[in-house]
């Protein structure tokens, strides 16, 4: 039960400390206050589930239709009843390219792919003109807002909603007391509340909800074992945000040892498929260079970001204390270039070291841990390790972050697995 209380509280103080840290522990200290608390809860979700002895897998429940309803309308409920307040947000910054970039481009990408034309070209903003670096997932869902006539900012809730719904679906499966499952439930929504509450402007200017969303589905396929879900999820993510491609060894190791072979070809067939016709055939083979100038320009976005802006020059996304930007540009030798380019070696060395880790663990306590737990706590380490020590975090991206904190404490909620 301490366990189980201490990680809601970590789960609040990680969302809490996202938007209001830098006012107790300065722009400074709360990137590490905050990495801490983040990674508590996957302390507490290892500390919990390797204390027991051997254990087997829970089975999954068989709902009735009625029921498995039920579980799906309270997901989307839980994130439904923010609706009234991202409304008056969507209104009270009506014009999101006044604020940011973002929604500009990735409308412009939809029009042009719409119209026939090439969507990855730079996109004429009057005051800059900014190349797109949205992977296909993240742009063509603005065209269920078109086709309804809404505000293109809709999509994304939409998308969350039914997400929260798949995951509902698959925490009413969980072999586990009620009470902790409709706790389990109840959690991702508290990531969106956190933003309505407490960084109003982050999603009106955004697209992220989109992206939580899929990272939401994976999640859900991991938690139900399903399949037909980690497909779409795995699919979804690459083709619109493609941070989990460190991640993605072990997964396809995990689901060797779990699936026939002739599943796992379908799945990986499948993932294959979806980013050939989705992304390769018909954009990358169009302009083979759009990939590179896409990294090129964000990487300069993230140069421009450390040497900052005005007189004296200031670093507008470090000074929400949200990942290490800050410290690395305090102690990283040489110039901006080099020091992003540090940054990115770090980064990408953490993760490559989480995945060792996690194909480790996999092996070594496979008798107390399901491959597919270590997976979900593994997705939300990689991302957090993404983000933390990323030369560039907007604190919108922490939606997707908070989506996975909410699952692996839901995870926490349910208990452990029952011993053999």
């Amino acid at each position: 039960m301490q366990i189980k209380a201490l990680a809601v509280l970590l789960f609040i103080a990680q969302i809490y400390l996202a938007f209001y840290g830098v006012e107790y522990f300065t722009k400074y200290w709360n990137p590490l206050v905050l990495f801490l608390v983040s990674l508590g809860i996957a302390v507490l979700f290892f500390a919990q589930r390797l204390r027991q002895t051997p254990a087997t897998l829970q089975p999954l429940r068989a709902l009735k239709p009625a029921i498995a309803t039920l579980w799906v309308l309270g997901g989307m409920l839980s994130m439904l009843l923010g609706y009234e307040e991202l409304r008056k947000l969507f209104v009270q910054y009506a014009d999101p390219g006044r604020y940011s970039d973002v929604l500009p481009q990735l409308e412009a990408q939809y029009h042009r792919f719409a119209a026939g034309e090439m969507p990855y070209a730079p996109v004429d903003l009057g005051y800059n003109a900014p190349y797109p670096v949205y992977m296909p997932m993240h742009w063509l869902p603005i065209g269920i807002s078109e086709m309804l006539v809404i505000d293109s900012r809709w999509s994304g809730y939409i998308l969350l909603v039914l997400a929260a719904g798949v995951y509902g679906y698959q925490v009413g499966r969980q072999n586990y007391p009620a009470g902790a499952r409709i706790a389990a439930l109840l959690l991702p929504s508290l990531g969106l509340w956190g933003f309505i509450l407490w960084g109003k402007l982050e999603v009106p200017v955004s697209f992220e909800l989109v992206v939580a969303a899929y990272y939401l589905v994976l999640a859900a396929g991991l938690l139900g074992r399903s399949l037909f879900l980690i497909t779409a999820g795995v699919s979804l993510c690459l083709l619109s945000r493609y941070t989990l491609v460190f991640w993605l060894p072990l997964l396809a190791y995990v689901l060797w040892r779990e699936f026939p072979r002739t599943a796992n070809f379908r799945l990986w067939g499948t993932v294959l498929a979806s980013v050939l016709l989705l992304y390769v055939l018909p954009f990358y083979l169009r302009d083979p260079s759009i990939l590179a100038t896409g990294i090129k320009y964000h990487n300069d976005g993230a140069v421009a970001q450390w040497i900052g802006q005005g007189d004296p020059p200031v670093s507008w996304s470090m000074e929400k204390g949200v990942y290490f930007g800050i410290n690395m540009k305090m102690f990283f030798p040489g110039d901006a270039v080099q020091q992003v380019f540090l940054a990115r070696v770090l980064q990408a060395g953490l993760m490559l070291a989480l995945l060792v880790f996690g194909l480790w663990a996999y092996r070594r306590w496979k008798d107390r841990l399901d491959g597919f737990s270590l997976c979900i706590v593994l997705l939300y380490a990689v991302l957090g390790c993404f983000y933390f020590f990323s030369p560039m975090t907007f604190q919108y991206y922490l939606l997707v972050l908070f989506a996975l904190s909410a699952v692996v404490v839901g995870k926490v909620l349910m208990g452990e697995e029952k011993s053999a």
